[in-house]
Protein backbone atom coordinates (compact mmCIF):
# COMPACT_ATOMS: atom_id res chain seq x y z
CA UNK A 1 0.00 0.00 0.00
CA UNK A 2 1.28 3.16 -1.10
CA UNK A 3 1.61 6.68 0.60
CA UNK A 4 -1.35 7.72 -1.58
CA UNK A 5 -3.71 4.46 0.01
CA UNK A 6 -2.75 5.02 3.24
CA UNK A 7 -3.70 9.01 3.43
CA UNK A 8 -6.89 7.81 1.77
CA UNK A 9 -7.65 5.06 4.27
CA UNK A 10 -6.22 7.64 6.95
CA UNK A 11 -8.90 10.25 6.17
CA UNK A 12 -11.56 7.71 5.57
CA UNK A 13 -11.37 6.61 9.55
CA UNK A 14 -10.80 9.78 10.64
CA UNK A 15 -14.26 10.95 8.77
CA UNK A 16 -16.12 8.13 10.63
CA UNK A 17 -14.96 8.92 13.92
CA UNK A 18 -15.81 12.44 12.94
CA UNK A 19 -19.67 10.96 11.98
CA UNK A 20 -20.01 8.84 15.08
CA UNK A 21 -19.24 11.37 17.40
CA UNK A 22 -21.94 13.68 15.65
CA UNK A 23 -24.03 10.93 15.98
CA UNK A 24 -23.62 10.50 19.78
CA UNK A 25 -23.98 14.44 20.29
CA UNK A 26 -27.11 13.87 18.83
CA UNK A 27 -28.20 11.03 20.43
CA UNK A 28 -27.25 12.77 24.04
CA UNK A 29 -29.47 15.90 22.52
CA UNK A 30 -32.42 13.28 21.88
CA UNK A 31 -32.01 12.00 25.42
CA UNK A 32 -31.97 14.73 27.17
CA UNK A 33 -34.83 16.61 24.86
CA UNK A 34 -36.93 13.63 25.88
CA UNK A 35 -36.10 14.03 29.85
CA UNK A 36 -37.08 17.60 29.58
CA UNK A 37 -40.16 16.74 27.38
CA UNK A 38 -40.93 14.17 30.60
CA UNK A 39 -41.15 17.01 33.41
CA UNK A 40 -44.37 17.37 35.00
CA UNK A 41 -45.85 20.90 36.47
CA UNK A 42 -47.15 20.63 39.94
CA UNK A 43 -48.62 22.89 42.15
CA UNK A 44 -47.99 23.08 45.95
CA UNK A 45 -50.75 24.48 48.21
CA UNK A 46 -50.64 24.80 52.19
CA UNK A 47 -53.82 23.40 53.98
CA UNK A 48 -53.93 25.22 57.46
CA UNK A 49 -54.76 22.95 60.13
CA UNK A 50 -55.75 23.38 64.17
CA UNK A 51 -55.63 21.62 67.27
CA UNK A 52 -56.64 22.59 70.61
CA UNK A 53 -56.74 20.86 74.05
CA UNK A 54 -56.99 22.14 78.18
CA UNK A 55 -56.28 21.10 81.22
CA UNK A 56 -57.79 22.01 85.02
CA UNK A 57 -55.16 22.97 88.09
CA UNK A 58 -55.07 24.52 91.02
CA UNK A 59 -52.29 27.44 91.62
CA UNK A 60 -51.79 27.99 95.68
CA UNK A 61 -49.96 31.18 97.02
CA UNK A 62 -46.27 31.04 97.57
CA UNK A 63 -45.92 27.75 94.88
CA UNK A 64 -45.75 28.10 91.13
CA UNK A 65 -47.55 25.30 88.90
CA UNK A 66 -45.71 24.16 86.09
CA UNK A 67 -47.20 22.30 83.44
CA UNK A 68 -45.93 21.33 80.55
CA UNK A 69 -46.96 20.38 76.95
CA UNK A 70 -45.22 18.15 73.93
CA UNK A 71 -46.38 19.98 70.62
CA UNK A 72 -44.75 17.19 68.16
CA UNK A 73 -46.27 19.20 64.85
CA UNK A 74 -44.11 20.39 61.82
CA UNK A 75 -44.74 23.51 60.13
CA UNK A 76 -46.40 25.30 63.47
CA UNK A 77 -47.83 28.97 62.80
CA UNK A 78 -48.67 30.12 66.31
CA UNK A 79 -49.45 28.73 69.35
CA UNK A 80 -52.11 30.38 72.51
CA UNK A 81 -52.40 29.45 75.64
CA UNK A 82 -55.61 31.12 77.66
CA UNK A 83 -55.55 30.95 80.96
CA UNK A 84 -59.21 31.09 82.63
CA UNK A 85 -60.46 31.30 86.24
CA UNK A 86 -63.43 32.27 88.40
CA UNK A 87 -62.22 33.75 91.91
CA UNK A 88 -63.36 31.59 94.68
CA UNK A 89 -63.79 34.43 97.09
CA UNK A 90 -64.91 36.62 95.24
CA UNK A 91 -67.11 38.46 97.79
CA UNK A 92 -66.60 39.09 101.58
CA UNK A 93 -68.81 36.94 103.94
CA UNK A 94 -70.41 40.14 105.68
CA UNK A 95 -69.25 43.19 103.76
CA UNK A 96 -67.76 43.50 100.58
CA UNK A 97 -63.91 44.00 99.55
CA UNK A 98 -62.05 45.24 96.65
CA UNK A 99 -59.24 42.71 96.44
CA UNK A 100 -59.03 40.21 93.93
CA UNK A 101 -56.68 37.57 92.82
CA UNK A 102 -53.86 38.14 90.76
CA UNK A 103 -52.63 35.28 88.34
CA UNK A 104 -50.13 35.04 86.44
CA UNK A 105 -48.83 32.81 83.04
CA UNK A 106 -45.51 32.85 81.56
CA UNK A 107 -44.48 30.46 78.95
CA UNK A 108 -41.19 28.63 77.93
CA UNK A 109 -40.62 27.95 74.48
CA UNK A 110 -38.58 25.17 72.54
CA UNK A 111 -37.12 26.88 69.53
CA UNK A 112 -37.10 31.13 67.84
CA UNK A 113 -40.76 32.08 68.59
CA UNK A 114 -42.39 35.95 69.01
CA UNK A 115 -44.30 36.22 71.96
CA UNK A 116 -47.22 38.91 72.08
CA UNK A 117 -46.69 39.72 75.24
CA UNK A 118 -44.51 36.76 78.11
CA UNK A 119 -45.46 36.83 81.08
CA UNK A 120 -48.58 38.44 81.75
CA UNK A 121 -50.57 39.14 84.82
CA UNK A 122 -54.10 40.62 85.84
CA UNK A 123 -56.88 40.04 88.30
CA UNK A 124 -59.26 39.07 85.79
CA UNK A 125 -59.91 36.08 83.10
CA UNK A 126 -59.11 35.24 80.48
CA UNK A 127 -54.99 35.76 80.50
CA UNK A 128 -53.73 35.19 77.00
CA UNK A 129 -49.89 34.40 75.86
CA UNK A 130 -49.93 33.83 72.09
CA UNK A 131 -46.19 33.34 70.24
CA UNK A 132 -45.64 33.47 66.37
CA UNK A 133 -43.79 30.49 65.63
CA UNK A 134 -44.08 30.44 61.72
CA UNK A 135 -45.55 31.94 58.57
CA UNK A 136 -47.60 29.96 55.74
CA UNK A 137 -45.27 29.57 52.75
CA UNK A 138 -46.70 31.14 49.30
CA UNK A 139 -48.18 28.61 46.61
CA UNK A 140 -45.97 27.74 44.55
CA UNK A 141 -45.39 25.73 40.57
CA UNK A 142 -42.61 23.49 40.50
CA UNK A 143 -41.32 21.16 37.30
CA UNK A 144 -39.85 18.08 38.10
CA UNK A 145 -40.12 14.20 36.78
CA UNK A 146 -41.99 12.36 39.40
CA UNK A 147 -43.94 13.33 42.72
CA UNK A 148 -41.01 12.22 44.97
CA UNK A 149 -39.24 15.43 44.15
CA UNK A 150 -42.41 17.84 44.39
CA UNK A 151 -42.49 16.19 48.39
CA UNK A 152 -38.91 16.53 48.69
CA UNK A 153 -39.19 20.18 47.57
CA UNK A 154 -42.66 20.92 50.11
CA UNK A 155 -40.68 19.41 52.79
CA UNK A 156 -37.61 22.13 52.42
CA UNK A 157 -40.23 25.03 53.22
CA UNK A 158 -41.65 22.91 56.15
CA UNK A 159 -41.00 24.69 59.04
CA UNK A 160 -39.76 22.23 62.22
CA UNK A 161 -39.23 25.20 64.54
CA UNK A 162 -41.13 25.31 67.94
CA UNK A 163 -41.59 21.37 68.04
CA UNK A 164 -41.02 20.00 71.48
CA UNK A 165 -41.74 20.78 74.83
CA UNK A 166 -43.45 23.92 76.05
CA UNK A 167 -43.56 24.89 79.75
CA UNK A 168 -47.08 26.75 80.86
CA UNK A 169 -45.79 28.88 84.80
CA UNK A 170 -49.11 29.94 86.64
CA UNK A 171 -48.57 31.36 90.23
CA UNK A 172 -50.83 33.48 91.67
CA UNK A 173 -51.59 36.25 94.31
CA UNK A 174 -54.16 35.60 96.33
CA UNK A 175 -56.08 38.49 98.81
CA UNK A 176 -54.90 39.26 102.04
CA UNK A 177 -56.52 36.94 104.06
CA UNK A 178 -54.96 33.83 106.11
CA UNK A 179 -57.98 31.31 104.34
CA UNK A 180 -57.43 32.52 100.21
CA UNK A 181 -54.89 30.45 99.64
CA UNK A 182 -55.06 29.94 95.76
CA UNK A 183 -57.37 29.47 93.02
CA UNK A 184 -58.71 26.63 90.36
CA UNK A 185 -57.63 27.60 87.03
CA UNK A 186 -58.19 25.80 83.50
CA UNK A 187 -55.31 26.27 80.94
CA UNK A 188 -56.61 26.29 76.85
CA UNK A 189 -53.60 25.34 74.54
CA UNK A 190 -54.39 25.72 70.74
CA UNK A 191 -52.02 26.24 68.03
CA UNK A 192 -51.98 26.50 64.39
CA UNK A 193 -49.97 24.62 61.62
CA UNK A 194 -50.02 24.15 57.71
CA UNK A 195 -49.25 21.04 55.76
CA UNK A 196 -49.10 20.48 51.98
CA UNK A 197 -51.09 19.36 49.57
CA UNK A 198 -49.49 18.74 46.21
CA UNK A 199 -51.57 19.21 43.06
CA UNK A 200 -51.01 17.88 39.69
CA UNK A 201 -51.01 20.67 36.86
CA UNK A 202 -49.74 19.20 33.32
CA UNK A 203 -47.63 16.90 31.92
Amino acid sequence: MDKRDKMVVFVGILILIVALIGVMYEEKGYTQAEKEEQKITYAIEWEEGMKSFQEEGTVTKGKETTLTYLINQEGLMEVEFRLEWSDNLARGILIPWNWSDILEIKIDAPGSVEFSSNPVSGYKSPLIVRAKVGDIPSTMMVNVTNETEVQDIASSYITKNGMGDWNAHISIKPKPFFFDRGNDFTLYVTYEYYSPTIRKVSE
